[in-house]
């Protein structure tokens, strides 16, 4: 018994030790390890980690579009606050947002490719048919953009090799839209990572037999034959127009850039299946069970504002109203149009109507790509504030329901905060999403992008009236709480930097 106590006490409290150092303070665990490297360095032997944070160049890159930057910027400052330097590469728009993110952060601009449609482009948008809009914009960032975002990633990874050839590990991050990172992935020429990492900040798009394909408005089945079912559902996305044009338009880039395979799958599985872990915004719980979740799938639960940042900005001259209704015992309901559907007749200005009659209600509208008093048809009541920004990490824990067009960050938002939504919207990851928050109760789903007044006005109604939508909210939030996106990513970094070291026969502790 003695000698257990002596193993347990000298050998497995400090490793446990080391570990929790390692995960919870690096910059201690970093501080005791430059003490320790002298006596070490002329062995073979490396400390725990391999290779220090500040010797790990990190390159992520993230889809030209604000909605999208902002998540994978928040994902690199979480990085780069632990000591890894970062090539962040995006388009020339967000130079100085990128630049300015902190000072490990270096900015690299997407070459040869323009940050907006040209005016020819959105003339010949506004030239077809609505059914094909949306496969000419897709094509046009998806697949058209593949090449020069492919050339891009090339000549960092080569400026990377020519600096320090094999001796650091080459480690790429991407948002899940930047297709130009598939090419090498499939074969083409070119200098490929050693890992790939892909940043998911939407529901999983993997194919599987225990749900429907990711655009489908439906709810899993649950039955004997509900894998059968969903299987058929994917044969008939895979010749759905639109995806079967998609698909085809970038098999035929793949081959041009020389991504040669015996056959392609689509490009919506592929762009998740391919890198060596997929990083998933979110937690499991807000999820559709699956049989067949890969093992290297890795959730990071929400992305942090800096909210001491915030409170030193000018809040909107709004925010005396609302504090003055939550003295008042008013419930405060926020709403936003979002910054792709940006038609504030679906669902903005019907919320507005929709709860102009409640006293007990503050109606706080923020319009975000443009000023309220510019939009035609807005008009603000007595019960209504408007402003174009609010910073929703301080208004949200005032507010008790949210209506949101569907978006993920906008439910990841709310889930961070506790409170319950009322869904609508459609389209990208909007069908998805409304579908768990009515799977998990926490929130009304409404139909179509335009649910009307009456609609908006029930669905408010009942997250209001019923508190099993906060409760369940509540929940969703504690267990969001245990994600630390920092400390998730830091721990798939370090074990692919110790299998990286390992595969170049280096010992590891």
């Amino acid at each position: 018994m003695a000698f257990i106590h002596r193993v347990i006490t000298f050998g497995l409290i400090p490793i446990i030790a080391l570990i929790a150092l390692q995960l919870y303070s690096p910059e201690t665990f970093h501080n005791a390890r430059a003490i320790f490297q002298p006596y070490i360095s002329s062995s073979r032997i490396r400390t725990f980690d391999s290779l220090p944070r500040s010797e790990t160049r990190l390159f992520i890159s993230a889809v030209t579009h604000w909605s999208h930057f902002e998540k994978i910027a928040k994902v690199a400052v979480a990085l780069a606050e632990l000591g890894y330097p970062i090539t962040l590469i995006t388009g020339r728009i967000f130079k100085n947002e990128a630049s300015s993110l902190h000072p490990n952060i270096t900015f690299y601009p997407l070459l040869g490719q323009d940050d907006k449609l040209t005016e020819e482009q959105y003339a010949t948008m506004a030239s077809l048919p609505p059914e094909e809009v949306a496969l000419y914009r897709s094509r046009l960032v998806l697949v058209d953009g593949m090449s020069t975002t492919h050339d891009t990633l090339q000549q960092v990874f080569r400026e990377f090799r020519d600096q320090h050839g094999n001796d650091r590990p080459l480690l790429s991050f991407y948002d899940v839209p930047v297709t130009g990172h598939l090419p090498i992935l499939l074969g083409a020429p070119g200098i490929k990572p050693d890992v790939s990492f892909a940043i998911g900040c939407h529901p999983i798009l993997l194919d599987s037999n225990d749900t429907y394909p990711f655009h489908i408005d439906k709810r899993p089945e649950t039955g004997p034959d509900a894998r059968a079912i969903h299987w058929k559902a994917y044969q008939d996305r895979h010749q759905d127009y639109f995806t079967r044009e998609l698909d085809l338009a970038w098999w035929a880039k793949l081959r041009e850039m020389g991504a040669i395979q015996d056959s392609y799958g689509s490009m919506l599985h592929a762009a998740s299946a391919l890198p060596d872990h997929l990083m998933m915004m979110g937690i499991p719980e807000f999820e559709w069970p699956r049989t067949d979740l890969r093992s290297n799938i890795h959730y990071f639960g929400a992305l942090k504002s800096s909210a001491a940042k915030t409170r030193e900005e000018n809040l909107p001259s709004l925010w005396d109203d609302v504090a003055k209704a939550k003295r008042e015992g008013k419930k405060i309901v926020a709403v936003s149009q979002g910054t792709v559907e940006t038609n504030f007749d679906e669902l903005l200005i019907p919320t507005l109507e929709a709860l102009k009659d409640r006293d007990d209600v503050l109606v706080v509208a923020t319009t975000v790509v443009v000023e309220p008093e510019d939009t035609l048809g807005f008009t603000v009541r007595g019960n209504v504030r408007a402003t174009r920004f609010v910073p929703y990490e301080l208004l949200l824990p005032l507010t008790d329901v949210l209506v949101s067009n569907g978006g993920f960050g906008a439910v990841m938002t709310a889930m961070s905060n506790g409170i319950p939504v009322v869904v609508a919207g459609s389209g990208q990851d909007k069908d998805i999403n409304k579908n768990l928050v009515q799977y998990t109760d926490v929130g009304v789903k409404l139909e179509g992008k335009a649910p009307g007044v009456d609609k908006i006005r029930e669905g408010v109604g009942k997250v209001l009236d019923d508190p099993m939508y906060k409760k369940n909210m509540g929940e969703m939030r504690r267990r969001l709480a245990a994600y630390d996106v920092g400390r998730v990513f830091d721990g798939v970094i370090r074990e692919a930097v110790r299998g990286w070291a390992a595969g170049k026969g280096e010992d590891v502790l």
